[in-house]
């Protein structure tokens, strides 16, 4: 009897006993935004404290120096290369967090909705209007996607700015003052202090010269691809045939 009662009270214990909980899956968005508010907290911490940014320049420099410091002989080269890096990278993240496509689309369907829209507006069709209300809904999901896809890549673009900006703040204020090489020869003149201020020091507008306008190259050429192999994915010619042209 008493093994009876033993076993039927463990059946019981084990029937009404809670379902083990499934193990919780490995979320990688999840992932992904943890890391973007950390680097964006960590870069943020290095705007407060010049130190931090100092530190985080000086573990950069064993990588950054040897690959384009030059020993401090070239410094404008080290300071385009330095911007062709940063943006070069940026403008790569940027590509991989922003839909193309969808930007594309997005722009032109409130592009025509405003269109419609002031039409409206303009004739007083207050029936037409509340019917865009409604579409505007359709749209609007689509819409806030692409208006907070550059905050996703701004963590990561913004420690990396941080970081290879700090450092060559302390490449021209360390190294090339050591060597006595603070003079440069830029578009705007052959002789130029590299830490001489135009509104910016000299070496940040020589930095901005070319990074800028490259970034926006990279921007479009990165473009380009995904539009190219979004095409190829849904079978329409690149090219324009003589029966389309005609």
């Amino acid at each position: 009897m008493a093994d009876d009662s033993g076993s039927a009270e463990v059946e019981e214990s084990a029937e009404t006993a809670p379902p083990a909980r499934p193990p919780t899956p490995f979320s990688r968005p999840s992932l992904t935004r943890f890391l973007m508010i950390f680097l964006f907290l960590l870069a943020l911490y290095a705007i407060i404290d010049p130190a931090v940014g100092t530190g985080f320049a000086s573990f950069a420099n064993l990588a950054l120096f040897p690959m384009f410091g030059f020993g401090g002989t070239l410094p404008v080269l080290t300071i385009l290369l330095a911007g062709l890096l940063t943006t070069t990278i940026g403008s790569i993240i940027r590509d991989h967090y922003t839909n193309w496509v969808k930007m594309a689309r997005t722009q032109k369907v409130m592009s025509a909705w405003r269109k419609e829209q002031m039409e409206a507006m303009r004739k007083g069709q207050q029936t037409r209007l509340a019917q865009l209300k409604e579409a505007q809904q359709g749209f609007m999901k689509d819409s806030m996607e692409v208006q907070t896809a550059p905050m996703k890549s701004m963590a990561w673009t913004m420690f990396m700015f941080i970081v290879i900006f700090t450092w060559l703040r302390l490449f021209v204020d360390v190294v090339l003052q050591g060597l006595g090489n603070q003079w440069i020869a830029v578009p705007w003149s052959t002789h130029v202090f590299v830490n001489a201020v135009y509104v910016f020091p000299s070496w940040v507008l020589l930095y901005s010269l070319l990074a800028l306008p490259f970034g926006q190259i990279v921007v479009r050429v990165l473009k380009y691809f995904r539009f190219r192999r979004r095409l190829q994915a849904m079978g329409v010619p690149l090219r324009a045939g003589p029966d389309e042209t005609a």
